[in-house]
């Protein structure tokens, strides 16, 4: 592995770790210890990108991928990143798949589909002969051609089967099929060969006939078995294998002979799997995981399967393989419920199903799936409460809050994060108390209680610095900058900023770096310095780890693009982030980006869809009363009024929003209103009321340390003929 790393030019010492655990080597992955699951997958990401790319500068490459349809969501993820460097790049990646699989780069210029059509009469003539080798006559061959419609494996199997039946002169007999074809010639072995390749679909399209030989209770006629089957070419072997490895000439006669079995021995032939897999693999379960939850997943052995189930879910969450997780978690909830279901519920089986939710919220977080979440939790609750367990209970109602506060009820996320405090309190739980403060911080800023959500948000941080929870302490620094940032405190915010940044870096994790880069480019935005704004924005951009964080850092990109007054950018950016919004139902950025939308129509000139979309953001800001965004929306639609000439109504909405943002303390918000008080008024020719509110804007720019707004309130100054007295900004 460090010879092939080294060849293409890349550091072995550097990526030797990332590959070694990808395929499940601990010896040489000690670097790894301190990283994020996040960061390690991103970085083993860019290593496999990077292999392909700095190898074909030697010699063109081809990639080959078969059966796409079957790919994992991290593979295809995997593949989704080397396909985005391949432009200019000597490589073909070349896949296959079956029709109803849409690669999700197929929309790129450089990709092109194929369809693979079916073989002319000639060309399919040609593979009946090649089976037989001699000519049929020219009835039957027509009448083989007729059935097997272009379909090369169909021609083979069909030629087969009329052979193997030992009737040339008729097909009647023969399925219409390629599944009936397959099924008649399986059916047609001698018994013991036959339940070698049904015991043998058990593993796969591909198996070690170690593996095999392990299931197989004759392991004297083993070999002479698998050499009839290769003989009659229902199987391969695999040479360049380090042991002898088998493989079904197609997926189908592998799926065919599976589905020729009855239940009970299927599931007596998987669970004989798993237990030859524990016996090969004693000292290295972890390697097959993934086989062993396979095999025992359907079998009528439940508990090994929640086992395995768990253990795989809990490999691939720590690989950042989520949704591989929450597939294996969800199926071991169907097994521990029906479980329950076959005898009387007992604490235990509770406590089972409680552990394999919490795991399973975890993993469906990093999908941005709340509402399933939400309904998943909820579900359990009764089963929670019977059990008065306080160590299960505090990451309950902590999961059950921080989900709450994504899908925008703030009272519930605040009701369950006290609840969950008041849990751990019992059992001496930092880690899930530091946490559930950093709900209540998020809590404040989303009810516009910035002082108590700062104090929750230090309260995280301080508990949470005592515990090995470093991910989650670098979003509770977070947290905090983000209450000061609502505040106008700018540079307390950008220090707490910086300590997430810290923690991202050490950590390697893309996420927390992600978070830091695009608060940054909102507060320098919002300070004025756009350029800085933007450029910290793209920042996160480029190291955005999934959809949900990709559309909130497009939304305060489109945000900067409206500090800087270029409508078209703005509104680009920001369409896609209310799209992004409205499909994670994350209802507070929904409203408040819908408002910027509203807001960059409004710069373009276009009135009467700026209302429509701000009121649709006041709308939705009010029902998850998110102060912040109402006020916002409020003030845009004082500026569209201000626009259309309806002065009076401008007045009424800006002192609405002028209301909500002193309630709230968001004092820079309150100077920005002061500045739109004064255009208006001074449209209105009143002079006193103008000097009044310039003098506001410029006593908060200059009291908060804002200079480029200090300067755009003597601008208003001068050009409305007020006096201002200095302001000292540093």
């Amino acid at each position: 592995m460090r010879f092939s790393l080294q060849e293409v030019g890349l550091d072995p010492e550097e990526g030797a770790p990332y590959l070694l655990q990808l395929l499940g080597v601990k010896e040489g992955t000690e670097p790894l210890a301190r990283l994020s699951p996040e960061a390690i997958k991103t970085r083993t990401f860019a290593i496999l990108r990077q292999m392909p790319l700095r190898g074909s500068q030697r010699q063109p490459l081809i990639l080959a991928v078969e059966d796409l349809h079957w790919i994992d969501q991290t593979s295809e993820a995997c593949f989704a990143s080397l396909v985005e460097s391949l432009a200019g790049a000597p490589i073909l990646l070349l896949c296959t798949y079956r029709p109803g699989y849409r690669p999700p780069w197929l929309e790129k210029s450089y990709a092109t589909q194929i369809a693979l059509r079916r073989l002319t009469p000639p060309d399919s003539l040609a593979v009946v002969h090649a089976v037989l080798q001699h000519a049929l006559p020219a009835p039957l061959a027509q009448g083989i051609l007729d059935k097997a419609e272009g379909n090369p494996f169909f021609l083979e199997e069909l030629t087969r089967a009329v052979v193997e039946h030992g009737d040339l002169r008729s097909l009647q007999v023969v399925p219409d099929t390629i599944q009936g074809v397959l099924a008649a010639r399986i059916d047609r072995l001698p018994e013991e060969p036959k339940r070698l390749l049904q015991t043998a679909s058990v593993l796969g399209r591909e198996f070690p006939s170690r593996l095999l030989g392990a299931l197989w209770d004759t392991p004297d006629v083993l070999e002479t078995y698998l050499g009839e089957l290769k003989r009659l070419e229902f199987l391969y072997e695999r040479t360049e294998a380090t042991e002898p490895l088998y493989v079904f000439k197609h997926v189908l006669t592998q799926e065919v002979a599976y589905d020729s079995l009855l239940t009970t021995r299927r599931q007596a032939l998987h669970a004989a799997a798993g237990r030859a897999l524990e016996g090969l693999y004693a000292e290295r379960l972890e390697e097959v995981y993934d086989r062993l939850a396979y095999h025992y997943a359907r079998t009528t052995e439940s508990a090994k399967a929640i086992e395995y189930l768990t253990r795989f879910a809990e490999k691939a969450a720590r690989g950042y393989a989520h949704a591989e997780a929450v597939t294996a978690l969800q199926e071991a909830l169907v097994h521990a419920g029906a479980r329950q279901a076959a005898a009387a519920p007992t604490a235990v089986q509770d406590r089972l199903i409680l552990d394999l939710v919490l795991r399973l919220a975890h993993s469906l977080y990093f999908l941005g799936r709340f509402q399933e979440t939400l309904d998943l939790l909820l579900q359990q609750q009764t089963r929670l409460e019977h059990l008065q367990d306080a160590v299960l209970s505090g990451p309950y109602y902590f999961w059950l809050s921080h989900t709450y506060s994504y899908t925008g009820n703030q009272e519930r996320a605040a009701q369950s994060a006290q609840r969950a405090i008041a849990e751990v309190v019992r059992c001496g739980d930092d880690a899930t108390m530091g946490k559930a403060h950093y709900v209540l911080a998020r809590e404040g800023y989303w009810s516009g209680q910035y002082l108590h959500g700062l104090e929750h948000g230090q309260q995280a941080v301080s508990l949470l610095g005592r515990t090995e929870e470093r991910w989650w302490l670098g979003q509770s620094h977070w947290v905090v900058g983000l209450n000061y940032y609502w505040m106008g405190k700018f540079a307390q915010s950008l220090v707490a900023i910086a300590q997430t940044r810290a923690v991202g870096e050490a950590l390697g994790d893309p996420r927390l770096q992600s978070y830091a880069a695009w608060t940054t480019g909102l507060i320098e935005a919002t300070r004025g310095d756009w350029e800085v704004g933007l450029e910290a924005c793209q920042r996160s951009l480029e190291c955005a780890p999934d959809p949900l964080n990709t559309g909130v850092t497009l939304g305060f990109i489109g945000y900067a693009y409206l500090e800087k007054g270029d409508s078209t950018e703005a509104a680009a950016a920001l369409e896609q982030a209310v799209q992004y919004m409205q499909r994670f139902r994350f209802r507070q950025l929904y409203g408040w980006f819908t408002t910027f939308l509203g807001e960059a129509y409004l710069l373009g000139g276009q009135i009467d869809k700026a209302r429509d979309l701000v009121l649709q953001g006041l709308e939705i800001t009010r029902d998850v009363k998110f102060w912040h965004g109402i006020g916002w929306a409020q003030r845009a639609l004082g500026r569209i009024a201000q626009t259309s000439g309806s002065l009076a109504e401008a007045e009424s909405l800006l002192r609405e929003a002028l209301q909500i943002f002193v309630s709230i303390q968001a004092r820079f918000e309150v100077g920005r209103t002061h500045l739109d008080l004064a255009a208006l008024t001074h449209a209105a020719g009143d002079r006193e009321a103008t000097t009044t509110y310039l003098k506001e804007a410029h006593a908060l720019s200059g009291a908060l340390q804002v200079p480029k707004y200090v300067a755009r309130a003597e601008q208003r100054a001068t050009e409305f003929g007020v006096s201002l007295p200095p302001a000292s900004v540093q």
